[in-house]
């Protein structure tokens, strides 16, 4: 038999195996710094209290988070500056808010905070010691390494500081002279005394933990009672546990490696699944029942000591660093992250599947990995070809299991999961997008220039009649519950229903879209469709036609689709570059890094439904798996809490008489956002009642100036990601009239003015008489002088709106005139028939000119051009200086085939006249980047962003040459 000290040897090896886990995901973290207020990074100690504020305690002050940013407590609010915070606690029944610093103790409602000074003088209390609330408002505190007890300062009260222990206690345990950590549970008090444990029971008893309960000898600096009823102890080198109804602590230590540097921080806390977390030496280890799972910068958390941890009343985790600022874990518990520290061998991740009931396949730029169930590392996946496959961009699983992966390089693989062979089952002349296996069995296949399917295994590729189809390209399919087959592709929908073909006609608010990209059908077997430009398109299908609305969505309207999915729920997933969208039926939710998922930019084809109903999104590094899609999209609503009103330095309440004529000082209102502690930072909209909205990323709004009267400012966040706004938050205040406005002063200021009005009426009748027979005379030579001046101002402002709109030089429209009259073309009402074209003219190597004959020679030269420019157009087209030697020449009501043709003309004609300068004879020749556009929407900036190109590319071809951008954006020479 193993002897005792054997099997204690066994036990701890087998612990030491079981915390040995491998690493875990990857997480999105948001990091709050200098940036978002906190001028001091150094974290001591976090905590929300019952209003819902997360408080962070710092080396510099305290802050509070006001829902964006972390706010500094300051002398109006009863700190003084740069006061270095220790510890925090609030009372569970009264909510007085306690805050231990260096220069004393406070305690305060949240909004202010007053000193508590027992006897009169501060109480400070030792560096790095926890402090406890009790419920009946006593506080728990270690000052000079003694426990002692703080009561009073309510109603009126005086502050009391009392020993815990009695000197005979202390006399009795010396163990008791030094405290270090402290927690209090329903059947007693429990406190780290020197290098053991201590415990006082429910009839004051103190009992002092050793060896024999289990309590190795160390520095035991934290304590937590988990829901379960497990009391944890942290100290510097072991970790402990006793569980509910035994006497002996049970070792739960962390690989030595993980612990000894933390010396003060024994943090523990519970997340909301009942697992533990504490700080390691590299980052945070989680107690998962059955052994540690230790995470650190390669999971994605802060690579410095990690001080303060706090999970709030959402469930989001807040970690505090020494030196790093705050770090909060976006959706911790509900989204896991996997990328190249977890195994995959290269991102981004394009198709995701499941290939049986234990792993995961994922394809990607190398090929592809496969994820077992329970396991947190993948592992290459068995495809195996020659050339190899890369860039999988779709794969598909068969009814007899087979896996199909269609590559970049047009080949489309087979394997085969029984004999575990890789077959190459069609190799196709253009570039596959996505594979389908429909109910049938049969395969499908999209391409850049139609569709093609296979039958079965040993079938080849078939093309479908162009004239069935189409031979454009088509991006995505979707199969509805009725077995009926859409197609997304350039050209519109096509159908396959019936063993029939239909192009499906447009009609609707969004009939003229230019090509779809993605496609889902729902339940009620409607489309929602992306389109080759941002936003998403819903249609109710009618016959063989498809009548389109346009989504009306911030988010939709501002990202292009590069998946549409609808999961078992019903739900619609739309994933783009900013984040993934999700419409449960009645709102659509934002999902981001902001929220937990591991990357914005997500992937053409990287959705995944799994069995469980989880969703696994692909991006560009990495995959996010949405574990609680529900928990995911469940709206927290936020509340608004004004937190200060000033008038100057006075606080002000609500309800207040506040004088605000534009003399003094503003009227400051600060707030913040309560409850919702994901996603984006809040934006906000305040208004005076019965004026309008104005919208803001400011927590703070000053008002001056207004009129007398009654007002009450109203405030609102703005949920994005939701798409909803809180209830207001009001703050009510009148201003006075000033004194001039009182009705003593009226009536004074009425008689008064009765009074002068006599007088003046009689003074100034018997002047009008006079002036009357001079005015006549005045007029009629006046007349005569203003009739030469109204001539004379009228050529001067003529003059003036010349110069304003002509360069100097040429003669020609200056930069902004020309800018302008081309924004009026673009104008929907004023868009020229058939189109407009814009040519951004360049006179080449013309900084030799300047250089060899002197600028004079190229003034002389811009101005040749730019008279012969104007010979060359025609009546309504627009010359103008854009800038330098560059010319800006807009021809409106022109086709695309005449445009180039007059640009050519135009060029031609220019570069071929010679100059002349002091009897030398030169040539400048010109380079034109050309864009057309008919009727689709564009913007200035577009337009001559576009035209550079086509010139960049002129100059680049060898200059003396017209480029003319291509219809598909691309560039060809003119």
């Amino acid at each position: 038999m193993l002897s005792k000290s054997r099997l204690q040897l066994v036990a701890l090896l087998v612990l030491l195996l079981t915390s040995l886990s491998a690493s875990a995901q990857q997480y999105s973290m948001t990091t709050y710094d200098r940036k978002s207020g906190l001028e001091s990074q150094s974290i001591n100690v976090l905590l929300q209290d019952q209003r819902g504020f997360v408080w962070a305690g710092t080396e510099m002050g305290l802050y509070r988070y006001d829902g964006g940013s972390f706010e500094r407590m300051g002398a109006a609010q009863g700190f003084d500056h740069g006061e270095y915070v220790t510890t925090m606690a609030q009372s569970p029944h009264s909510g007085r808010l306690w805050v231990g610093t260096q220069s004393g103790m406070r305690v305060g409602n949240g909004l202010h905070f007053s000193k508590v000074e027992p006897q009169g003088k501060p109480l400070i209390i030792d560096t790095s010691r926890q402090i406890v609330a009790l419920g009946d408002d006593r506080l728990l505190l270690v000052k000079n390494d003694e426990l002692m007890v703080l009561s009073g300062g309510m109603a009126g009260q005086p502050w009391q500081l009392l020993p815990m222990f009695s000197e005979a206690q202390l006399a009795a345990m010396p163990q008791l002279r030094k405290i270090t950590a402290v927690q209090s549970t329903p059947t007693g008090l429990w406190f780290g005394c020197d290098q053991a444990l201590c415990s006082v029971d429910a009839s004051g008893k103190v009992i002092l933990h050793g060896q024999a309960d289990g309590v190795p000898s160390d520095t035991w600096t934290g304590l937590l009672l988990d829901r379960e009823g497990t009391l944890w102890l942290r100290g510097v080198h072991h970790l402990l546990a006793l569980l509910p109804g035994t006497q002996h602590f049970v070792a739960r230590d962390l690989l030595a490696e993980d612990t000894g540097v933390v010396s003060d921080n024994g943090v523990l806390v519970e997340d909301a699944g009942g697992h533990l977390l504490t700080p390691t030496n590299r980052g945070l280890a989680r107690w998962d029942g059955d052994g540690w799972t230790r995470m650190d910068s390669s999971n994605g958390l802060p690579d410095i000591e990690i001080t303060a941890l706090l999970f709030d009343n959402h469930g989001t985790l807040w970690m505090g660093t020494y030196g790093r600022g705050i770090s909060r874990w976006n959706g911790y518990g509900l989204v896991d992250g996997w990328g190249l520290h977890q195994g995959f061998d290269s991102v981004p991740n394009w198709s995701i599947l499941r290939f049986d009931a234990q792993h995961l396949w994922f394809a990607d730029e190398l090929g592809g990995s496969v994820l077992a169930d329970g396991q947190n590392r993948l592992q290459p996946w068995p495809i195996a070809f020659t050339p190899a496959p890369r860039q999988i961009l779709s794969i598909a699983k068969a009814k007899d299991g087979a896996i199909w992966a269609a590559l970049y390089d047009h080949r489309v693989l087979r394997y085969d999961a029984v004999s575990r062979r890789t077959t190459l089952a069609a190799e196709l002349p253009t570039f596959i997008r996505f594979l389908h296996f429909d109910q049938q069995g049969r395969l499908w296949i999209v391409t850049n220039n139609g569709i093609y399917h296979i039958d079965h295994a040993d079938a080849p590729a078939e093309r479908v009649p162009v004239a069935d189809s189409t031979g454009q390209q088509c991006s995505d399919i979707a199969e509805g519950d009725d077995g009926t087959l859409w197609f997304a592709c350039n050209a519109g929908v096509v159908r396959f229903a019936g063993e029939q073909w239909t192009r499906m006609q447009q009609s609707g608010t969004a009939s003229r879209a230019s090509g779809f990209s993605t496609i889902a059908v729902d339940r009620d077997g409607s489309l929602w469709l992306g389109t080759n430009e941002a936003g998403l398109l819903h249609a109710a299908v009618r016959g063989n036609q498809l009548s389109l609305a346009h989504i009306e969505d911030a988010w939709l309207d501002n990202t292009l689709a590069y998946f549409v999915r609808r999961d078992h729920r019903g739900w619609i997933w739309v994933g783009g570059g900013g984040g993934v969208d999700a419409f449960d039926g009645q709102r659509w939710t934002h999902l981001s890094q902001a929220n937990g998922l591991l990357w914005d930019e997500t992937s053409q084809n990287g959705f995944f439904e799994d069995r469980d109903g989880s969703i696994w999104i692909g991006t560009a590094i990495g995959a996010s798996h949405i574990l609680h899609p529900e928990a995911m999209l469940a709206h927290q609503p936020g509340e608004v809490l004004i937190t200060t009103a000033v008038h100057g330095a006075l606080a002000v309440q609500s309800g207040d008489s506040i004088p605000l004529d534009g003399k003094n000082a503003a009227l400051t209102v600060r707030y913040a956002l309560l409850g919702k502690s994901a996603g984006l930072p809040p934006r906000y909209r305040y208004r005076l009642q019965g004026s309008g909205w104005v919208e803001t990323n400011s927590n703070e709004i000053n008002l001056t100036g207004l009129s007398a009267g009654s007002y009450r400012l109203e405030i609102q966040a703005i949920d994005d990601d939701h798409r909803t706004v809180s209830p207001p938050a009001s703050f009510d205040f009148r201003i006075p009239p000033p004194w001039w406005l009182s009705w003593w002063a009226q009536l004074l200021a009425v008689s008064v003015l009765a009074l002068l009005l006599v007088l003046s009426w009689h003074w100034r009748s018997r002047q009008l008489h006079g002036r009357n027979r001079r005015l006549e005379a005045m007029v009629e030579g006046r007349t005569v002088e203003l009739t030469e001046e109204k001539r004379e101002l009228e050529l001067a402002r003529a003059e003036l709106y010349h110069q304003a709109t002509h360069d100097s030089l040429t003669g020609m429209h200056n930069r902004r005139a020309i800018l302008e009259h081309l924004a009026v073309l673009l104008e929907p009402e004023r868009r020229p028939v058939p189109g407009l074209a814009v040519g951004l003219i360049d006179a080449d190597h013309f900084k030799r000119v300047n250089d060899t004959l002197g600028h004079q020679a190229g003034d002389a030269a811009l101005v040749a051009i730019a008279r012969h420019l104007q010979s060359h157009i025609r009546g309504g087209d627009q010359l103008g200086r854009y800038g330098g030697e560059e010319i800006l020449l807009l021809l409106p009501d022109i086709s695309r085939a005449d445009a180039e043709q007059r640009m050519g003309h135009v060029q031609s004609a220019v570069s071929s006249m010679p100059h002349l300068w002091n009897g030398d004879t030169f040539n400048v020749t010109l380079s034109i980047g050309v864009v057309w556009v008919g009727q689709e929407a564009a913007g200035v900036e577009d337009l001559i962003q576009r035209a550079d190109a086509a010139l960049y590319e002129a100059k680049s071809r060898g200059r003396d040459r017209v480029v003319l951008e291509a219809a598909d954006g691309r560039l060809g020479a003119g």
